[in-house]
């Protein structure tokens, strides 16, 4: 065998090496970013039922200060929250979606989405926006919806 089939050879087995790295390399992170993705949908209804009672708090916590009820809560479905702002009248809604494992809100011009995503250093569901850097306290962020979306919230 010459030095040029030498050499060709050498070459197609590095390359085929090189390819073979680099399938199990995306085997490696398809199978961690799947086990992520199910750890958020088990994690996520948990959060979910966490933010929906601190909202339900802090509208008790407003309505015990106030001496009447200023806010009403109303459970529609498990993955519904509707407040109501008795005086003047204002809605705040919130819709939980399980498969895309995020919160959406809605009180007047104030709408957005919540996203839930993974802590990287606890693994525990977050509330984050579209950029994962951006994540949301549960307690922060029921505030945040009352007081500021819900407050300026017309009708």
């Amino acid at each position: 065998m010459g030095e040029f089939g030498k050499r060709m050879a050498a070459q197609i087995q590095d390359s085929e090496k090189q390819r073979e790295a680099v399938r199990a390399q995306a085997d490696t992170e398809s199978s961690a970013a799947v086990e992520r993705e199910r750890l958020i949908g088990k994690l996520a209804p948990e959060l979910w039922h966490n933010f929906r009672a601190a909202i339900i708090a802090k509208c008790e916590e407003v309505n015990k200060a106030c001496g009447k009820d200023y806010y009403r809560c109303h459970d529609e479905m498990p993955n519904k929250l509707h407040v109501i702002r008795l005086n003047p009248v204002a809605n705040l809604r919130l819709e939980f979606f399980p498969d895309g494992s995020r919160i959406h809100f809605e009180a007047g011009s104030c709408v957005g989405d919540y996203l839930v995503r993974l802590d990287d250093g606890t693994e525990k569901a977050i509330l984050s926006d579209a950029y994962p850097i951006h994540t949301f306290e549960i307690e922060g962020t029921a505030e945040h919806l009352l007081e500021d979306c819900l407050e300026n919230a017309q009708f």
